[in-house]
């Protein structure tokens, strides 16, 4: 049979080969454009396994099939004496198509921060992937009309991935912070102004030297309020404010006036407003980082859009009509295939911008008229989110009690990956709440207010802000659980949290009718998932060892008292659904984590934890069930007042203590429930933001 025989399918791969590459490179674009800009708005982790398969992949096909094309068309030439048939000038035209893919789509140019860093070896890419264009067009030119119809789509494929270079390195964090740099400032001429003071002395004047105050206060950025009723006006404040912010996630410091102005407009808004206002400033700075926004919205980006689309247009409907009936089928329909959704990705990017809330700013801000405005507002997309509303989960009693385990643990063991997989799997999601916007908000202005009334420093000490807090609420027995590095108070805290959370349930009827009952655990476990899965946003320490301890001893202790499996696992297929149907939802079973609490809170911790272990062992489990303990006769409303307070001040340290990088990186992730509280946290930060005058600051 010619099937089992190795020149068949030698002939199959000699015919497919480039075509499937071609094709391979057109899917992978098709899920760039579509699916590149949802990650920002979504942390399903299939989504962007699918967008960082599709962004590592892209670039290299591409690259290896006018490799294959040009090595294809340079046999054919050898073969025939220089002359090449009409098919083969017909895939000498596919070249210029690929440099366009390898321009990329609009909605995404980078994966990660890192990516960005790397645009000088995109502009070499550039000029290869030029070069190598170039030579198949000059191997296969003649007078026909591909030839011309080639260097048309040269010339746009070299425009987009010349679009896509600049806006990595316009992103780059060198560029970037270049750019937010404040032109040179020499200071007035000083040994001038010595030399009059010297003069009018010797004149014989008493000459005193005052001190100049200067006081500039930026134009056109205030609010009472009242001015952010819709969506566009919220945009335009926002990129007006982001102006000033994005300075923050480049390392640089705040202006007096700036941080000013800032408090001044989120103190006369409420919480919805305020999250608002942050939503779209993140949005903005994503599209900064991530996509072609720096190049686009700009004159010269637009003109450059609109000669890429009518080029590609033209070149499609020129195509169409020449005469093609000696070509071979297939390759036609993949050539029109190719041209079809070159345009479309051309048509999409259009749609693209004038959609985005760029184009909204550009209306407000240049004041143009109603019909064009009522034109773009016809012809504009569905807005998308600008990011998830939700914040990730991780609870160390569900990891620990192994309530949802993984199937075929000793093969993941063997490949190394079973600590990592676990996880993952054992993050949930949960939507950020209007309850837990407004504790945070409400904890910032009153902040805010308490440092302006009473003319004191903001509090960057935690430990002292954090045994204030439990001081002024009665609970003076658990200061000490305030006490040592930043991951050991998270991971104490959440222990406490977790307990008190499930010893308490049954005392509730819902968990809605306590306030702050469900917020503080669900600030609690998401500062647990930053230790475990994004250590880096933390202040340094040393709580990976810690958190390994402490999770070796919880496993120690379940497996010594003999914690039975879950019920769900115990049912048939019950790894399939754990795996597939459950993943990432906050499907917990209550009474499983409840025993294991109620296990927990059995031990006698009447002696300090760490007078048995030494120093060796850094776990704070029973740390936590000492708090339990200590506040269990507390009365339930007030203790759980003290535990949600005290978590807000956690996220909100956390929050200004991280490197605007690290938020940033968090951005291509769906964003973080910390992220807002970063945009503005200059206003709050003493070392964010230096004086303009010699006024003392009271933030």
């Amino acid at each position: 049979m010619d099937v089992l025989r190795a020149e068949f399918w030698r002939k199959i791969w000699n015919s497919w080969e480039l075509r499937a590459m071609v094709l391979f490179t057109l899917a992978v674009q098709i899920v760039l454009v579509f699916f590149g800009q949802k990650r920002k708005s979504s942390y399903n982790l299939k989504l962007r396994i699918a967008v960082w398969s599709a962004y590592l992949t892209a670039d290299s096909v591409a690259t290896v099939a006018l490799g294959v094309l040009s090595s294809k068309l340079g046999d054919v030439n050898e073969r025939n004496g220089g002359r090449l048939g009409d098919n083969d000038k017909l895939l000498a035209f596919w070249s210029p198509l690929l440099l366009i893919l390898l321009g990329g789509p609009d909605t995404i140019t980078s994966y990660s921060l890192e990516d960005n860093a790397l645009w000088l070896r995109h502009c070499l890419g550039l000029a290869v992937q030029t070069s190598a264009t170039t030579y198949i067009i000059f191997m296969a030119w003649t007078s026909s009309y591909l030839s011309y119809l080639s260097s048309v789509m040269a010339l746009v494929g070299l425009v987009k991935y010349g679009e896509r270079v600049c806006a990595l390195w316009m992103a780059s964090n060198d560029k970037l912070k270049q750019s937010m740099l404040a032109p040179p400032d020499p200071s007035p001429n000083y040994p001038r102004f010595m030399e009059e003071y010297t003069l009018k002395q010797a004149e014989g004047y008493y000459v005193v030297a005052d001190e100049v105050i200067e006081v500039q206060v930026p134009e056109g950025i205030h609010s009472n309020g009242d001015d952010l009723v819709n969506d566009s006006e919220a945009i335009v404040k926002s990129y007006d404010l982001l102006q000033m912010f994005k300075c923050l996630f480049v390392e640089l410091i705040l202006s007096h006036d700036e941080r000013n102005t800032s408090k001044s407009i989120f103190k006369a808004i409420d919480y919805v407003k305020a999250f608002r206002i942050v939503e779209i400033e993140l949005g903005f700075i994503y599209d900064l980082l991530h996509t072609k926004a720096m190049v686009l919205y700009t004159k010269w980006g637009l003109r450059l859009r609109l000669f890429t689309f009518s080029s590609a247009l033209l070149v499609l409907v020129l195509f169409s009509w020449a005469q093609k009936s000696h070509l071979s089928r297939v390759d036609l329909s993949i050539t029109y295939l190719l041209l079809a959704i070159i345009v479309f990705f051309e048509t999409y990017s259009i749609l693209m911008l004038v959609s985005s809330d760029w184009s909204e700013v550009w209306l407000r801000k240049q004041d143009k008229n109603r019909a064009l405005r009522r034109a773009v507002n016809l012809i504009r997309l569905p807005r998308q989110p600008r990011w998830s509303h939700s914040i990730a989960q991780f609870s160390l009693l569900s990891f620990c009690s192994k309530e949802r385990p993984l199937v075929c643990q000793n093969v993941l063991e063997f490949l190394k990956i079973r600590e990592k997989l676990e996880k993952y799997h054992y993050t949930l999601h949960e939507d950020v709440s209007n309850e837990i916007r407004n504790l945070v908000f409400r904890h910032i202005k009153e902040a805010l207010y308490y440092t302006e009334e009473y003319h004191l420093p903001v509090r960057t000490d935690l430990q002292k802000s954090l045994a204030k807090l439990l001081h002024d609420y009665g609970l003076s027995q658990v200061e000490w659980a305030t006490e040592g590095d930043f991951d050991q108070v998270i991971l104490t805290w959440h222990i406490a949290t977790e307990l008190s959370y499930y010893s308490d349930k049954e005392k509730v009827e819902s968990e809605s009718s306590l306030p702050h009952f469900r917020e503080s655990k669900l600030l609690s476990r998401y500062m647990l998932y930053l230790l475990v899965m994004y250590p880096s946003m933390l202040p340094s320490g040393i709580g990976e060892i810690r958190l390994r301890d402490t999770s070796a001893e919880a496993l120690k202790f379940f497996e010594d008292h003999q914690m039975p499996n879950s019920k769900s696992n115990r049912e048939p297929n019950w790894w399939i659904k754990n795996l597939v149907i459950n993943r990432g939802k906050s499907n917990e079973m209550n009474s499983y984590l409840q025993r294991a609490s109620k296990m927990l809170l059995e031990v006698n911790t009447e002696v300090p934890p760490s007078k048995v272990k030494g120093g060796k062992s850094k776990s704070v489990l029973f740390d936590g069930c000492r708090i339990v303990a200590a506040i269990r006769e507390r009365e339930i409303s007030i203790k759980w007042e003290t535990i949600g307070k005290l978590w807000v001040k956690i996220l909100i340290y956390a929050a200004s203590q991280c490197r605007g990088d690290r938020h940033a990186g968090q951005l291509r992730r769906g964003g973080r429930a910390s992220d807002p509280c970063l945009a503005h946290d200059g206003s709050f930060r003493p070392d964010r933001s230096f004086p303009d005058d010699p006024r003392p600051s009271h933030c």
